[in-house]
Parts: C-alpha cells; structure tokens; sequence
C-alpha cells in the first residue's frame, strides 16, 4: 500500500481548501493560521505539488488543489458520519485526554497509574499531540497543555509552574554562566515556543545577550536526545528532565538557580464539565499530586 499522508493534515487541508482562508481553518480545526500554515506546507512537500497558490491577502487551489480537495473532502465527510453513526455512548467513567508526547511519558503516566490503583473504576484514556484538540464535542473530556493559561471558551487548572535551567552532555565543568560560555554552543528549543531562552536569560542577568547559533526541533524529547548527544545546550524543567539527569545523560553546566517562566502546564476542558464526577476525580488527584510535590 501506498504511503498515506497524515489523516490530521488531511482534515486540515480540506477545511483551508474549503474556506480558502488559513485563518479561517484555523478557527475551524483549532489551530493557529501558523500552525495550518506549517500544515499545508508539510503536506505539499510530502505530496510533491502545490496545493494552494498564496497571495498576501487571499489563497486559490491549484489543479491538482481542486482534484485533492473533491476527493479528500468526500472521504473526510464520509469518515466523520460513519464514526459518529458507530460510536457508542461512553461512560463517564472513562476519560479521554489529550497531552503532549513529552508530558505524558516523563510526568503524567506514572500518576495515572496510581490514580487507577486508588481508582480501579476510571479509566483515562491517553491520545498525544502537540495542538490543543477540539474540546467541544465528545471525543476528549480533557487536554493538559503548555501556555499562560488562558484558552478562549476553556477553563485551565495550573498543574505546577516551570522552572528551567540549561542541561549538556557530560562530562562538563560546573561554572557560572557567561556570553562566553554560550557562544561556545549551540542554543536548542522548541519550535512552538521559541521565548523560553529570553526568559533564562533575563532571569540570569543576560536580557541583553544575542545567540550565535540556534536549533528548535518539533518536541522536548528530540530537544533532550540532541543535547545528550552533544549537540547543545537545552533548556529543562526538572519535572521532564529527571529521567536523563538520573541516569548521567544530561548535566547541569551552570551554577545558577532555574528561572521560572512565564508559562506552566494546565489542565484544560470545558467549563460545562466541570462538575462531572470522572474529571473532577482527575483534576483533584492531579493538581494534588502536583502541588505536594512542589512543596
């Protein structure tokens, strides 16, 4: 069998194809137009041939737009009407929660299994993905996601606030920061937030300092495989990292103290749900645990 494109880029494309808009799309699909903008191009690339024609304030199918759009449209319709038309009602015993790839392997697994021995009756059930999924329907109860809180429609419970500090490959000499010592390296983030070396660096007395060289990648744990494997220097929050430190993979290079960003992980969902015994089970045991070990 041919090698098919991603189903979620897929859906994308249809609702820009059919708006002719990425903003619209975006509002649509709940994405950024940037985000449904990187979509299409990936898309492009990995069908080799243009989709759309991009003007500065308007877009057009191309040929072979139009073609993709009649087909791949019909399919999207016919998958969402059949799925509906099979799905059962579900339990509200059973959650389903959509949570970054990197979260959900170093922080909330481990919680979740002990959440499902105090409660062997709620299931949760874990989707990963690093967009905020569409909340306003039945497909996910939940989302745990990286921002400042603030989701239009959405309410967000903090589950603990991020302090970052830079990490390396060993072996490294432990010493303070400097201009020096980073131009040295190469700065590695993450592309969907790119502020996060600001941050540090304000926190740590060097607002002013200009990277010689950068690398973002598309998750944390590519970040962390990248510095491990002595490609830079990543910044880490403790609560993700601590499987590469504990196991000598990752050192700290610099003498100081993590710097707290302006971002943190929340809990997300509806405000409608909010009262509904399974998610209120979740949220308490969650943002508990989170808080007993931020103590």
């Amino acid at each position: 069998m041919a090698r098919l494109p991603s189903l979620r880029s897929v859906v994308v494309f249809v609702a820009a194809g059919r708006a002719l808009s990425f903003t619209e799309a975006a509002r649509a699909v709940h994405l950024t137009p940037s985000a449904v903008s990187r979509r299409m191009s990936g898309l492009e690339r990995e069908l080799g041939v243009a989709l759309f024609r991009r003007f500065n304030r308007r877009l057009e199918l191309t040929r072979a737009g139009e073609r993709y759009l009649a087909a791949t449209g019909q399919a999207i319709d016919l998958i969402a009407r059949e799925s509906e038309a099979i799905r059962p009602r579900r339990r509200r015993t059973t959650l389903r929660l959509s949570v970054l790839q990197s979260f959900a392997s170093t922080w909330l697994v481990p919680r979740l299994a002990a959440l499902k021995a105090r409660r062997p009756d709620l299931d949760v059930e874990v989707e990963t993905s690093a967009e905020l999924m569409d909340l306003s329907d039945d497909r996910f109860d939940a989302a745990i996601r990286f921002g400042k809180g603030h989701w239009p429609g959405l309410r967000a419970d903090r589950l603990f606030e991020v302090r970052v500090f830079p990490v390396a490959a060993p072996p490294v000499r432990r010493r303070g920061i400097t201009s020096a010592a980073l131009d040295r390296s190469v700065l590695l983030g993450v592309a969907q937030t790119p502020d996060l070396w600001s941050q540090y660096l304000s926190g740590v007395g060097l607002g002013g300092y200009r990277p010689r060289r950068t690398q973002s990648f598309d998750n944390v744990q590519v970040m962390f495989e990248a510095a491990a494997n002595g490609l830079g220097l990543a910044l880490a929050a403790r609560e993700l990292a601590t499987g590469y430190l504990s196991a000598g993979r990752l050192v700290e290079p610099f003498c100081e103290e993590p710097v707290r960003l302006r971002q943190g992980y929340y809990l997300v969902y509806r405000a409608d749900r909010r009262d509904e015994p399974a998610l209120r089970t979740l949220r308490k045991a969650l943002v508990a645990d989170a808080h007993d070990r931020m103590r």
